[in-house]
């Protein structure tokens, strides 16, 4: 029993634990295959941090469970275990910290033992190779876990508390990934400000010693909260100046009622973090991506106004809209000033429309820029090639032969609700 299938839900962080696992594997002699009907066991990396996702990958597990041996790894098994052992009882279990030990969970599936690891481990496990969904992309995770507490959250009772990893390691993750032909690297974990401050240490810290690398490269930081962004807030604008630091940052602002924010349990208000955007916008060109949690219990009618008010005010350029739902265990799920459920529905979808016409908006401002942007992938049924300008934004360029890796020098013809459509300057 040699093949094996994965698929991988959720956030950046699971595709590289989905990466790091399918390296390992292949190390010990098993085959990855991408058709799932050649495998002779299947992996299922998974995610629940919304209801419908979690209901999805139940449905997925327990059909596919009758059709192949199974290791099912990631949050899903970490939180709800019970739930595993009464609906896939012969599945391997792998927890959030344990990615490393893949080879093992196959072999016991090979031998038809039982096998289970969801206790907690401090460490990261050490190994850097990676076997890379994108060949140009280097993942790092720099911690796990995080500081909050938010109402809402089931991650963090998946991942736990900080762990930060060593700089030593993503330094040495960051050289293997770049010496292995990537041309950026995408920094993630549950919240990147917050990162060192377990281990004496701070995210423009390791993003100094990472672009202290001599190679052509992007650094993109992933999600930071602003109660830890507020801390670092000169360090940050300087580390976005950099020229090999993408200038794109996700802030989840969630609502725009501090009324909100605070049974939310968000450690920010919104003056503070209208006051942090103002700062960072003195960055060049940063594109500025949120979330909103929309129907979230005791939100009122004000309050819902108010985070249309906010949107407005802001001008994001990307913003991710959740309905509110429960996570079993979280604060928030007990409450009893729970919305019905067409109200979310209406609430989310007026903030939706909002949402269309701004992100259009943003990116009408790019038409006629000019500028280098980077070749990272190709989008084969559009027959077109796909960069990322210094600012992270998509530029769709209508030319599948473009050299992947390469700077190209283009001017924006065309705006687009989530991308830019541009045109090589020769």
């Amino acid at each position: 029993m040699k093949k094996f299938f994965i698929e991988t839900f959720g956030c950046t962080a699971n595709i590289s634990a989905s990466e790091l696992m399918s390296y390992l594997l292949t190390e010990c002699g098993y085959e990855r295959v991408t058709e799932i009907n050649t495998a002779e066991f299947v992996i299922i990396n998974t995610c629940i941090v919304k209801s419908p996702t979690e209901s999805k990958i139940k449905n997925l597990l327990t059909n596919l469970y009758k059709l192949h041996p199974l290791i099912v790894t990631g949050c899903l098994p970490q939180v709800l275990h019970e739930w595993c052992k009464e609906f896939i009882p012969n599945a391997a279990l792998l927890g959030v910290d344990h990615f490393g030990d893949i080879c093992s969970a196959a072999k016991s599936l090979e031998n038809k033992n039982s096998f289970g690891l969801l206790d907690r481990q401090k460490p990261f496990f050490i190994e850097v190779n990676r076997d890379r969904d994108r060949n140009l992309t280097g993942i790092i995770e720099i911690s796990k876990g995080c500081t909050g507490e938010c109402a809402y959250c089931i991650v963090r009772i998946a991942k736990g508390v900080l762990v930060s990893k060593t700089p030593n390691q993503i330094v040495t993750e960051a050289k293997n990934a770049i010496s292995q032909g990537c041309r950026e690297l995408w920094l993630t974990c549950q919240d990147t400000a917050s990162y060192g401050v377990d281990i004496n240490s701070k995210l423009p810290d390791i993003v100094k010693e990472l672009t202290a690398i001599k190679s052509d490269f992007m650094i993109r930081i992933g999600m930071m909260n602003a109660d830890y962004a507020i801390k670092i807030l000169d360090e940050l604008k300087e580390m976005f100046a950099n020229p090999k630091v993408y200038g794109f940052v996700h802030l989840p602002l969630q609502s725009g009622s501090d009324h909100v924010l605070q049974k939310m349990k968000r450690k920010y208000t919104t003056e503070e973090y209208f006051s942090l955007i103002e700062e960072l916008r003195k960055v060049k060109n940063l594109t500025i991506s949120t979330d909103i949690i929309s129907g979230f219990p005791g939100e009122t009618e004000e309050d819902h106004n108010m985070t249309k008010k906010a949107l407005e005010k802001v001008q994001f350029d990307i913003i991710n809209i959740s309905k509110y739902g429960d996570r079993k265990g979280t604060v928030a799920s007990r409450s009893k000033e729970k919305l019905p459920t067409e109200i979310v529905k209406q609430r989310s979808r007026e903030l939706t429309a909002i949402v269309s016409k701004m992100t259009l908006k943003r990116n009408k401002q790019w038409v006629n820029w000019q500028g280098n942007a980077l070749a990272l992938r190709r989008d084969e049924e559009q027959k077109t090639t796909l960069l990322r300008n210094s600012s992270y934004k998509l530029v769709q360029v209508n030319d599948p032969t473009l050299e992947l890796g390469k700077w190209y020098s283009l001017i924006i013809t065309k705006a687009l609700k989530t991308r830019l459509v541009g045109k090589i300057i020769q």
